[in-house]
């Protein structure tokens, strides 16, 4: 492993829950090879902390600002995408409202969304299921709102799982007795073909105890300095295939993304969809430092939103904002600084701002 992280994870003295709870979950995506491993980042605010856990054949490393899992403030589910709120803004349908059943369970989906790049997707179901209710308001006592949740997603006809080399994000939220998920997830590559009929599947829904974990992460950190790996087995699942046959197309619309301003960042290239853009670019990042993103929208700093962020090497980047095709106003600007080995910004680096035209 690099020595750049190997002093990372030495001098971590605190590891979030909610990255703890995310890492825990997706170590069995990766096995199922799910979810592709490579470096990635979630970039949500200005301070970086790092959490490890080293799966039996796979370590993944999630360099985060904020605790992964989206906050459903105002706007609910996959609403609170900008991305997906523009669309909708746009008057283009997302709502649905199909049905499929499994074991006496069952489950409506109520949105969907996709483009080459992205899907989104909200869901629901009865809880009528006592030790459920118990787990469920344990993770929201402890502000956790991440979803332990499997999927597959098929075009009509086909037996290839195209839910492979993606990012996906799972939040709930639970009010009465009914249970409200959403699903944002994003592929490396536009991996969804044009004009497909798609099939969307859950496969399983997972909770752990909150309690059983604390008490594992408390035995995992009790030497700060020399953390172990832990994993905590699922206390409910439901397992299953409940299969919808989408009713709506992937998104076509794209838009020309023009740089209003720049400095000291270079070969900046975007594509825009009607979910998202996804923007190279190059900034001069001396190793062993790494690169530190903050993002604006007209002005404001996002600090709940999806942004996925990749260094592909020493100085070029990739991000992918939630700047619809469709948005034709908003302004997002990207700073970059540079931070050293243990996560404190040393230097400003540069920064550009974009708008689709």
């Amino acid at each position: 492993m690099d020595k750049k992280i190997i002093d990372k994870i030495k001098n971590e003295r605190k590891i979030p829950d909610e990255i703890l709870i995310k890492l825990e979950s997706s170590r069995e995506d990766i096995l199922n090879k799910k979810i592709k491993q490579e470096k990635n980042f979630k970039v949500l605010s200005k301070n970086s902390v790092i959490a490890v856990l080293v799966a039996a054949i796979a370590i993944l490393i999630i360099i985060t600002k904020t605790p992964i899992g989206i906050a459903l403030e105002d706007a609910l589910g996959i609403g609170r995408d900008s991305g997906v709120e523009t669309v909708e803004k746009n008057a283009i349908p997302t709502k649905l409202n199909l049905t499929s059943t499994q074991n006496n369970r069952e489950i409506k989906l109520t949105k969907f969304v996709s483009t080459k790049k992205k899907f989104a997707f909200d869901y629901q179901f009865k809880v009528d299921d006592e030790k459920l209710k118990m787990l469920l308001k344990k993770n929201i006592a402890a502000k956790s709102d991440h979803q332990d949740i499997q999927l597959g997603l098929f075009v009509k006809g086909s037996t290839k799982d195209l839910f492979q080399g993606v990012h996906s994000y799972s939040t709930f939220r639970f009010e009465g007795d009914i249970f409200y998920g959403s699903v944002i997830s994003t592929f490396d590559t536009e991996s969804i073909p044009e004009n497909a009929e798609l099939n969307l599947h859950i496969y399983r829904l997972a909770w752990m105890d909150r309690d059983e974990y604390e008490a594992a992460k408390s035995r995992a950190l009790a030497d700060s300095d020399n953390p172990i790996p832990f994993s905590v087995a699922p206390s409910l699942e439901y397992t299953g295939d409940w299969s919808f046959d989408i009713d709506y197309l992937p998104l076509n619309q794209t838009a020309d993304t023009k740089v209003l301003a720049s400095n000291n960042v270079t070969n900046i290239v975007s594509k825009s969809d009607a979910l998202q853009t996804t923007i190279t670019f190059n900034a001069p990042i001396e190793y062993p430092n790494s690169p530190e993103i903050t993002v604006y929208k007209n002005g404001v700093e996002i600090s709940n939103s999806n942004i996925n962020f990749k260094q592909l090497d020493q100085e070029k980047l990739e991000i992918e904002l939630d700047l619809s095709a469709l948005d034709k106003i908003s302004t997002y600007k990207v700073k970059i600084d540079e931070s050293d080995i243990y996560g404190t910004i040393v230097k400003e680096v540069g920064y550009f701002e974009v708008q689709n035209k």
